[in-house]
């Protein structure tokens, strides 16, 4: 069994306004993969291009799964859907 608890990244880098958990970075440093109870908002610096972030606080029936469309100098997170 493998268990990550991830890093605890600050709400004012994360670009949210509670911290975050970051399990993956790729090779720059860059994050890859991580969770919290919002969305990092636009124009964030820090993640990488394709990363995926996992909000823990939505309603049940929506989604929680985005990835990042924009680059690691300015994020810009969207929904990932099944459409």
């Amino acid at each position: 069994v493998l268990k990550l608890t991830g890093k605890t990244v600050a709400a004012t880098t994360a670009g949210t306004t509670n911290p975050i958990l970051a399990f993956l970075y790729d090779a720059d440093g860059y994050i890859m993969y991580s969770t919290g109870l919002e969305v990092p908002t636009d124009a964030t610096a820090g993640y990488a291009k394709g990363a995926l972030h996992v909000d823990t606080n939505v309603a049940t029936g929506t989604t929680g799964l985005y990835v990042n469309v924009g680059t690691t100098a300015s994020c810009n997170f969207d929904a990932v859907t099944d459409a």
